[in-house]
């Protein structure tokens, strides 16, 4: 019998009841948990621990969460670890920051936490990619930059609204990935959202006419795939 892997996650926040709550969040979800307030030893922490992903506080006294987040970066064994952000800020320069610096996700705080735990498990247990320090993602002479939050199909420029660009950025992180529209709306603006699956259609098909063909496709009643 093979036994499933147990996966091991790190949480930093000076914040105890934030590290209380989630760390029973996760703990419910079948995850070994590791807390700590100390932003100081997080980096050692993490060293000793090994997690396979890690959640950061944004605003903690020195070290903050980018300076721990480029130090981790800079150690081999957490190039590719996942790291998520958790903050109560939400101005789009903290969230840039935290993308450039190497972090996965940004995720805010006072509506978040439930879509951090879905986000979680949809990365580690079902292995979706959720990978927005990506600068750029390349299909051919299809382009997709993350930073401008542009789109380019040889020398022409496509205009998109953000929520396309995000839907269109994500399933290309997938690609020959079908993934259900449920998820796609938990992943990308989380669980408290009112859009509804019906949305998900609408973006998608306003995003193919502007691009000129069909890169994404819809499987069943309400699951897509990027081909």
């Amino acid at each position: 019998m093979v036994q499933k892997k147990v996966f091991r996650i790190l949480i930093v926040d000076d914040d105890h009841d934030i590290l209380e709550l989630l760390s029973y969040n996760f703990e419910r979800e079948g995850f070994v948990v590791k807390t700590i307030s100390d932003s100081r030893a997080a980096v050692k922490v993490a060293v000793e621990f090994n997690p396979d992903l890690i959640v950061l506080d944004l605003m903690m006294p020195h070290p903050n969460g980018i300076e721990i987040c480029r130090e981790l970066r800079s150690l081999t064994r957490f190039v590719d670890t996942y790291i998520f952000f958790l903050t109560a800020k939400s101005e789009r320069y903290y969230q840039e920051a935290a993308l450039d610096t190497g972090g996965d996700d940004f995720i805010e705080k006072i509506m978040g936490l439930r879509a951090l735990t879905f986000k979680v498990s949809s990365v580690l247990k079902k292995k979706i990619v959720i990978r927005k320090r990506a600068p750029e993602l390349h299909f051919g002479d299809l382009k997709i930059c993350r930073r401008t939050t542009s789109v380019r199909i040889g020398s022409r420029e496509v205009v998109l609204s953000k929520p396309e660009f995000e839907l269109l950025f994500f399933l290309a992180q997938n690609p020959h990935r079908t993934i259900s529209a449920d998820h796609l709306l938990r992943n990308m603006w989380g669980s408290e959202t009112y859009m509804v699956e019906t949305s998900v259609d609408a973006y998608i098909s306003s995003l193919q006419n502007k691009i000129g063909y069909n890169l994404i496709e819809k499987r069943g009643f309400d699951s897509y795939r990027f081909s």
